[in-house]
């Protein structure tokens, strides 16, 4: 099978495994327990937290809480919203994953003034429409680093100098789960306006079930899980020693790993479909993206169509748009980008990783090709 859909999870490394399996059989102990510094279950946390520090440059170990991965990571700074008794404005960008979107506008029915923030025609945050919306009553702004879909990686910088310039008391949260692990993020250099930032380990090679929130020195947010105390106090739990020891490999070998490669691969791959189908539609190429993600329609095609099409042929991509009903619903990214319907509907996206070859890409084309040949 040819698996393009990094995106979407990616496959553990030989290495995060092992480390994993090693948590699940000869030491399984709970790391919560006195005993652990004796039996070693408190390790994989100590491990998790520097190496997170490490590969996004972070203040000091202390900043990472660990959850079950970032919708959680994600939920849990939203919903701290409700019992801080501040009542106030949420800005959040149109393009949000549903994990921010949908507990944002779940603020409404509490008094929040919840304001959807739009994007420009590649998918970008626009700043003259986001510096309307940052007003003295602002409590919280939530923009993703690097959209899921197009790729395309929001100005973090710019954003983060203009809320501390307009609303200085908001808290800027980034769910930077696409980001992570793919390209730079540096927290004291670029970042140093992030309060807060998600992330999931399963998005850069390690086990699922796994992430967590960085969390600024002198942020503080209301806990979201009470009854253990683990993660002194901030997420109460078992602590998932197994997922910790898998996320600290996965987090050290990504800070190691070149995605400069993975850009080159991604752009031969895109000039192959340009010089293949002059008609092609390839979304938030203007704009600086993720090194591993091309979004691309082909008219005159169903997206969905085309994804069930390659998979059985041996090919997982991702898809832009999704069935609901019998109809086509179109990505709600490309919607608020302006994307015509037809075109939005046609959507495939590929999302690459440092283990993606030539070859790969070589057989998706030809694929593509022979099915857009058969289904017109």
């Amino acid at each position: 099978m040819i698996y393009l859909d990094n995106n979407a999870t990616t496959r553990s490394t030989s290495k995060v495994v092992e480390a994993t399996v090693a948590y699940l059989t000869d030491c399984y102990f709970n790391a919560s327990t006195s005993s652990a510094g004796v039996t070693g279950a408190d390790r994989p946390r100590l491990h998790a937290a520097a190496a997170m520090k490490k590969l996004v440059n972070a203040e000091e170990p202390d900043c990472f809480i660990f959850t079950s991965g970032a919708t959680e990571s994600n939920n849990w700074v939203l919903t701290s919203l409700r019992r801080c008794g501040n009542l106030g404005k949420v800005v959040v960008s149109s393009i949000e994953h549903a994990s921010v979107l949908e507990p944002a506008l779940d603020l409404r029915q509490w008094g929040f003034d919840v304001v959807e923030t739009p994007v420009d025609s590649n998918g970008v945050v626009r700043i003259d429409q986001l510096q309307q919306h940052l007003t003295h009553d602002c409590v919280l702004v939530s923009v993703m680093a690097a959209n899921n879909e197009t790729g395309a990686v929001q100005p973090i910088r710019e954003i983060g100098e203009l809320i501390r310039a307009s609303c200085p008391r908001a808290l800027f949260h980034t769910d930077a789960t696409q980001a992570v692990g793919k390209m730079s993020v540096d927290l004291r250099a670029g970042w140093t306006e992030v309060d807060l930032a998600s992330f999931s380990a399963h998005k850069f090679h390690g086990p699922k079930g796994i992430g967590g929130l960085y969390m600024r020195p002198g942020i503080e947010i209301h806990p979201m899980l009470l009854g253990g105390g683990q993660e002194d106090g901030w997420r109460s739990g078992t602590t998932n020693t197994p997922g910790l020891a898998g996320l600290a490999i996965a987090a050290e070998e990504a800070a190691s790993s070149n995605y400069d490669a993975v850009g080159r691969l991604r752009d031969l791959f895109e000039a192959r479909l340009k010089a293949t189908w002059p008609d092609i539609h390839i979304h938030s190429q203007g704009v600086t993206r993720l090194p591993n993600t091309s979004f691309f329609s082909l008219p005159g095609m169903a997206g969905v169509e085309m994804a069930d099409a390659l998979a059985a042929e041996g090919i997982i991509v991702g898809t832009g748009a999704a069935c609901s009903a019998g109809a086509i619903r179109p990505s709600r990214t490309l919607q608020s980008m302006g994307v015509a319907h037809e075109i939005a509907t046609a959507g495939l996206r590929i999302s690459l990783s440092r283990f993606s070859t030539l070859q790969e890409i070589e057989k998706l084309i030809d694929t593509l090709g022979a099915l857009r040949h058969s289904l017109h």
